[in-house]
């Protein structure tokens, strides 16, 4: 899934001394593209990040004048009242945010590895390797909540651990990883990927 006039092979490149916050989770120096084994797991994580629900918070904590009639919370009253409006129900996807986006189908190369990241082999190395990143982002033990949580405040530890990943890591064959495979958080059967466009960043391809 990727914006139709740059295509999914063109993502925005990172810098080495660019703040991670707003990257995406295994973003490194250099680009990264991303893919999802289904049409469904590619949307959904997508969706994830403009998912617009209002806060569950009661209408009496609100407004002194709910009537009886009135949703219990605001965001039940909102999914009330928008239709009827003619205002585009919370939970639906914009025409405008539909219309410059593509679901691209990419072909994975035909040899090399990605690193399972969420595997216990994996995470048991990268638990004794990146301790003092680990230190940095006040993780005593990496566990698979840290590696499946896609919030900003995680982002030094997920982007770091990409970075020494696509760095540093040779495989037993002597090839270097294409990337990172990991399960979506919304579900184990949902498997992403997340692909380093090594020829690009090194002008070899």
């Amino acid at each position: 899934m990727a914006k139709s006039h740059y295509g999914p092979l063109n993502p925005p490149p990172r810098g080495d001394a660019d703040d991670p916050t707003g990257w995406s989770r295994w973003d490194t120096p250099g680009r990264t593209i991303y893919g999802g084994t289904t049409a469904i797991g590619a949307f959904v994580e997508v969706l994830e990040y403009i998912d617009p629900d209002p806060p569950q918070i009661l209408m009496t904590e609100l407004f002194d004048d709910v009537d009886p009639s009135d949703a219990l919370t605001f965001d039940a009253q909102l999914a009330r009242e928008l239709p009827r409006y003619g205002a585009m129900p919370y939970r639906s996807i914009s025409h405008g945010w539909r219309q410059t986006r593509n679901l691209y189908e990419l072909r994975l190369p035909a040899d090399g590895w990605f690193i399972d990241v969420t595997g216990a082999d994996s995470i048991s190395v990268l638990g004794r390797e990146l301790g003092a990143l680990m230190a940095r982002c006040a993780i005593e033990r990496l566990t698979l909540s840290e590696l499946t949580d896609s919030s900003d405040e995680r982002k030094t530890l997920t982007t770091g651990i990409a970075t020494w990943i696509r760095d540093s890591v040779v495989l037993d064959d002597g090839s270097r990883p294409h990337g990172i495979v990991y399960p979506s958080k919304w579900g184990s059967t949902l498997q992403n990927w997340a692909m380093w466009l090594r020829r690009i960043d090194d002008q070899t391809g």
